[in-house]
């Protein structure tokens, strides 16, 4: 899960005007991470369950989309979209120079996504993924979102669910993370101004991605999921029945920016 770190007004800011939680982020960020980038944009699991919720985006190939904490650009790897499409931002100079050589499918700027450098109503699809959890100032950034995000089109926020179990044990892992175990969609519904935006659709994803543990890059066995991947995903499907929706590990917030504040009326998200 890869996203910008908080509030450092500026990627030269002295580290001793960070906060412990901010300086854990810029630490945990820092580097690019290729291995990551291939075991989300290939395996044979993590590859099928990435694009099944990027799925969920609703992009065209004719949008203009932004995502902000872009990473490496798995993401947008993923999406396929045109060059002339798509711009990825991100905090760490690392990931996003390693992106803008390995990620033909976008443009990669270095900003701070609590001041994106981009004027108003730029983008029809505004994406940010996994991000939210690791900021300190979440309103400036969802605010940012919805800035340059044009009259009637989409702000998609996904975020790890804390009532699930296996992102609460990925909190638990990572120092970085622990966040995570306080994510809550209440949390992330109240950062967004009724006044910008529309009623926000919720759809929730994985029921209980287990495959994500069994098969991690680091702590896993990847090299087994090109034989297990399928039974592992049956597996979850069957768990996802039993599992109720507050507990899936991903929710998915998508709302249409509204005109000048006025309700929107024929737009659907």
């Amino acid at each position: 899960m890869t996203s910008p770190p908080p509030r450092a007004r500026s990627p030269h800011r002295g580290r001793d005007d960070l906060s412990r939680f901010q300086r854990l982020q810029v630490e945990h960020f820092a580097r690019a991470d290729e291995a990551k980038f291939l075991w989300q944009t290939q395996d044979a699991y993590l590859a099928k369950t990435e694009r099944a919720l990027l799925d969920r985006v609703p992009v065209k190939s004719s949008d203009r989309l932004l995502e902000v904490g872009c990473g490496e650009g798995g993401n947008l790897q993923l999406l396929g979209l045109t060059p002339l499409s798509a711009v990825g931002v991100d905090f760490s100079h690392a990931k996003v120079s390693w992106a803008r050589h390995h990620c033909g499918a976008a443009r990669f700027v270095c900003a701070d996504a609590t001041r994106l450098p981009f004027q108003d109503e730029t983008f029809d699809v505004v994406l940010c993924r996994d991000v939210l959890h690791h900021t300190v100032d979440k309103s400036e950034v969802v605010g940012e979102l919805i800035r340059v995000c044009r009259a009637f089109g989409r702000v998609v926020i996904i975020e790890p669910n804390g009532g699930s179990p296996i992102v609460g044990l990925l909190g638990l892992l990572v120092e970085a993370e622990r966040e995570l175990l306080r994510n809550s969609l209440g949390g992330v519904l109240a950062l967004l101004d009724r006044g910008q935006v529309a009623e926000p659709d919720v759809s929730w994803a994985q029921p209980f991605p287990a495959g994500r543990v069994l098969f991690h890059y680091r702590w896993g066995l990847p090299r087994l999921s090109a034989w297990l991947a399928g039974a592992v995903l049956a597996a979850e499907r069957l768990i996802g029945r039993l599992v109720p929706t507050e507990r899936w590990a991903y929710m998915i917030i998508t709302t249409v920016k509204t005109a000048s504040g006025k309700p929107v009326v024929s737009e659907s998200v």
